[in-house]
């Protein structure tokens, strides 16, 4: 009768661990907010839809909604990932931590986003509806453009887009496209607005908490 008590409790400390992970996980600081030009929102897995301001920290599962004339920069805190979402924008951040860092897929339902992801390191995807933007270290433009087209131009590096009808890899000078039942395409750039390029650099130094609760300190140089 013991043992079978004993097994209980060990079952119930098991489920209880197994219960309490995911929410350690969304808890984890995973980006910081560099900037916020206009009104822009974001929603965690416990808040509603709040104001985003500069300074804020999010986590695993936050979506960021952007109105109007708006531009939100964030940092990726495991690896200086830089991103930006321009107006007129949703995505939300998913993560998911590995050997060599956080795997970064930004699920983007509407929009315009530019990243320059730093090599070597947890990976990052871009999804939309009708696609997925695999990147492995470079610089580039996402976008889902009035027909719903998926859009990515390459501004440094590889990015392999994908769907269910086929994959193209998409390098610097290119852009690829890829509806929702169409097989991709890629080809060269004809011209495209540089909105994510700015000048002024300017330094930070962040503390941030990880998944294990350790305060941590990062440094990083970022165009203001």
């Amino acid at each position: 009768m013991r043992k079978i008590r004993q097994i209980s409790g060990m079952l119930a400390l098991l489920c209880g661990l197994l219960f309490l992970q995911p929410l350690r996980s969304a808890a984890e600081e995973v980006a910081f907010v560099l900037k916020v030009t206009g009104e822009a929102q974001v929603k965690s897995a416990k808040t509603d839809w709040t104001a985003l301001k500069k300074g804020a920290r999010l986590h695993n599962q936050d979506q960021i909604r952007t109105g109007p004339n708006t531009l939100v920069a964030i940092v990726f805190l495991d690896d200086k990932t830089m991103m930006k979402i321009r107006s007129d924008s949703e995505v939300r951040i998913e993560t998911t931590r590995g050997e060599k860092g956080l795997h970064k897929r930004v699920l983007m339902e509407m929009g315009q986003m530019w990243s320059k992801v730093v090599p070597g390191r947890g990976g990052f995807q871009l999804e939309t509806p009708s696609s997925v933007a695999a990147v492995k270290g470079t610089e580039f433009y996402g976008l889902i453009d009035e027909n719903g087209e998926t859009v990515i131009i390459g501004i440094e590096g590889i990015i392999q887009l994908y769907n269910q009808l086929g994959s193209v890899l998409v390098k610097a000078g290119e852009t690829g496209r890829a509806a929702k039942k169409g097989e991709p395409q890629v080809g060269p750039t004809t011209e495209y607005e540089d909105w994510a390029a700015e000048d002024e650099i300017q330094e930070l130094d962040l503390e941030y908490q990880n998944d294990a609760g350790e305060k941590k300190h990062l440094k990083i140089r970022y165009t203001k």
